[in-house]
């Protein structure tokens, strides 16, 4: 068609006509190629993606069999020295043997429930009615604070203000406890007086919760994975803590945040919806 156009056409015609032509055999170019570039790059990125995922699952497996190789062994090995009637006979010896083989199984357990936990976030129901979260706070800042007596940790609750969210005080309590928790085995063996201080207070329609130590801080890099899961700067754990306690924080409408300047500690922020503009209420 574009020949019989050329044919019956002035003189500058078929100029123009082969001008169109490689317009059109360029801009085919041009898209062909484009396509191409853009099969090629999904590829990359699902071949990146599949990479990434079986990183991560290498990860987790790898940490969830070193954490629990290590109780194992430990009760195998006590399990063995009870076979020594020398130890079986001296009953302070033997005690001490038991005794580590009940802890070493308990922290099995406990490992175990916290990965069930993890597994079991997507179907986490939350039974939320309206929590006085400063009551819950203020309860778990106290039972810290008996329990910290000899180690000389101080616990300053001083700030905790009243504040009702429509919530479950199960998980609730489980997130807070997490973080104070989090915060004395950050501080052990630290040279300065170890101290923790927790606060509630309201703000723009909401309930904020800082936990705040004075330990070492937390490394600009690790700050950046701290809510991951199976990520720990802790040599113990299963580092399924933090990413826990975000999923229960973002399953009640709220938020999570870290702050942390290495060297003067770490303050965690639990943002929640007061009750009176909860969201309605839905399934974590």
């Amino acid at each position: 068609m574009l020949l019989q156009a050329a044919q019956g056409a002035p003189s500058g015609a078929p100029t123009k006509v082969l001008f169109i032509v490689g317009i059109l055999v360029i801009l085919s170019v041009v898209v062909f190629t484009t396509a191409v570039i853009i099969t090629l790059l999904r590829r990359s990125d699902r071949r990146r993606a599949e990479e990434e995922k079986l990183a991560a699952i290498g990860t987790a497996t790898a940490r969830i069999l070193h954490q629990i190789k290590n109780p194992l062994q430990t009760i195998v090995l006590h399990a063995d020295i009870l076979q020594d009637e020398r130890i079986v006979s001296e009953q302070h010896q033997r005690r001490e043997v038991c005794e580590a083989i009940v802890g070493e199984s308990q922290r099995l357990v406990a490992m175990l429930d916290e990965l069930s936990v993890y597994a079991s976030g997507s179907r986490r129901t939350l039974n939320r009615r309206p929590v006085r979260l400063d009551d819950l706070v203020r309860q778990v800042a106290d039972v810290e604070a008996r329990e910290s007596a000899e180690t000389g940790l101080a616990v300053d609750s001083r700030r905790i203000g009243e504040a009702t969210v429509n919530g479950d005080a199960y998980y609730l309590r489980q997130v807070f406890e997490n973080l104070v928790r989090n915060a004395r085995e950050a501080m052990e063996g630290q040279e300065k007086p170890p101290r923790v201080e927790v606060s509630v207070e309201r703000l723009a329609g909401n309930a904020e919760v800082r936990v705040t130590d004075n330990g070492p801080g937390i490394a600009p890099d690790d700050l950046q994975r701290i809510f991951q899961p199976f990520v720990s700067t802790k040599g113990k754990g299963m580092g399924l803590g933090l990413a826990i306690c975000r999923e229960i924080v973002e399953g009640h409408g709220g938020r999570m945040d870290v702050d942390s300047t290495p060297g003067e500690g770490t303050t965690f922020l639990v943002t929640l919806p007061l009750h009176s503009e909860s969201p309605a209420l839905t399934a974590a």
